[in-house]
């Protein structure tokens, strides 16, 4: 079986290695770009993912240049109270088998490519064109700008919320701008040193905008993200350069953690941080027809609030190859994995939107009764209430597929 995978983000790197791992040899990846490389700052792998990562293998590589945060904090924007803390250190390994790390996204990346066997990556090909026998089992061909083509019996449409495999596929449509951009910045962890920052995944909350930090570069670098509405900065791209100045504007009257962190990008400041508007889509009914299907955000893009967008990218592509190795017939394997991963991942879709409202709560009843019910929660016992999410094993969603006898 010959296979196609557009984009060598994180999706398509591990799909490839999921393909490769059960069994398929015929695998190619069609990268636009004519380097292997990513860009962007820090993501978080929770169990959910890297109970995939290390089953490929990746555990020793991850725990090299990744970060285990030992809580997830959630604080008070005017003067860093901490509101509610959650174990996610070795209460998520005993809970759920696998760590959570802090990774910086072109440390994943490169990780995933070191492991990926050469001779799978076909890089500088931009897809221009898919031709197919649509709701057919035939093979498809994969147009590309430079001329060439290529042919698979199966094509995987992993390159992001602009995906060219998405609009062959159905009538083109934008995506959903919501409203905010985010700012984000890298600091020297020991530039704030005289912080003591906690080894945790902190969100800071206040009213219509939150602030995220925490290490990556396995604890070389401090990760912040700061995130606020705005009218007219629509411009997607993870490369824009910000000011200081502006992102400092965002979080006035901000408690003097926040606003340190944000000061300490480096130098020049004004080309240290960055800036990107934030796009979803709604769940979309639809994924693929005939050989063709999609994964990650060409599928599923989703608001980051909660930090789940590499994680769900790594888990379709792991259903992805099971139902291929399980199901003889590629084009029904597609539409079982479809099937498969739509309700879960429209259901995070719209658990991070509903964060976007959580999170930006302006001050008041609703407001002060939000952060009881954090402190409430605060503990132990936060370990289970995200189980829904890190829970998620593979292996246990094909059980029905490997013995149809099995509930």
């Amino acid at each position: 079986m010959r296979l196609a995978v557009v984009g060598a983000g994180i999706g398509g790197l591990t799909t490839a290695l999921c393909l490769l791992d059960a069994g398929f040899s015929d695998v190619t990846i069609y990268e636009r770009s004519r380097e292997l490389h990513e860009v962007g700052a820090g993501i978080q792998i929770s169990p959910n993912g890297s109970r995939i990562l290390h089953r490929l293998g990746l555990g020793p590589a991850l725990a090299s240049v990744a970060v285990r945060p030992l809580t997830g904090d959630m604080r008070r924007w005017q003067d860093w109270s901490l509101l509610s803390s959650s174990g996610l250190g070795d209460d998520v390994v005993a809970e759920y088998g696998f760590p959570y790390y802090h990774v910086h996204r072109a440390d994943l990346h490169r990780v995933l490519a070191e492991r990926l066997p050469a001779g799978h990556v076909a890089l500088g090909r931009p897809l221009m064109r898919l031709d197919s026998a649509r709701g057919g089992t035939g093979a498809a061909t994969l147009h590309f700008d430079d001329g060439t083509t290529a042919t698979a019996d199966v094509v995987i449409g992993a390159d992001g919320i602009h995906s060219v495999v998405r609009q062959e596929l159905f009538s083109p449509e934008a995506p959903r701008f919501s409203g905010i951009s985010v700012w984000r910045g890298l600091v020297p962890a020991g530039r704030v040193d005289d912080l003591d920052l906690p080894v945790a995944s902190t969100v800071v909350m206040g009213p219509g905008r939150h602030f995220v930090y925490y290490f990556v570069a396995a604890g070389r670098l401090v990760n912040w993200v700061g995130t606020a509405p705005t009218a007219t900065w629509t411009l997607e791209s993870w490369t824009a350069p910000g000011r200081v100045e502006e992102a400092l504007a965002d979080f006035d009257g901000w408690n003097p953690v926040v606003r340190r962190l944000i000061s300490e990008v480096g130098e020049p400041a004004d080309a240290a941080v960055y800036r990107w508007a934030l796009y979803d889509r709604d769940p979309f009914p639809s994924w693929g027809e005939g050989p063709i299907t999609l994964l990650g955000d060409a599928a599923h893009p989703m608001l980051p609030f909660m930090a789940q967008g590499a994680c769900q990218a790594i888990e379709d592509g792991a259903v992805l190859a099971a139902c291929l190795r399980l199901i003889p017939d590629p084009v029904r394997a597609l539409r079982q994995y479809e099937e498969l991963r739509q309700e879960r991942t429209a259901t995070v879709q719209l658990a991070a939107r509903r964060n976007e409202t959580t999170f930006h709560l302006p001050d008041g009843p609703e407001q002060r009764d939000r952060d009881r019910r954090l402190a409430e929660t605060s503990g132990e016992r936060t370990v289970h209430r995200n189980a829904w999410v890190f829970g998620y094993d593979v292996d246990e969603v094909m059980s029905s597929l490997e013995d149809p006898a099995r509930p």
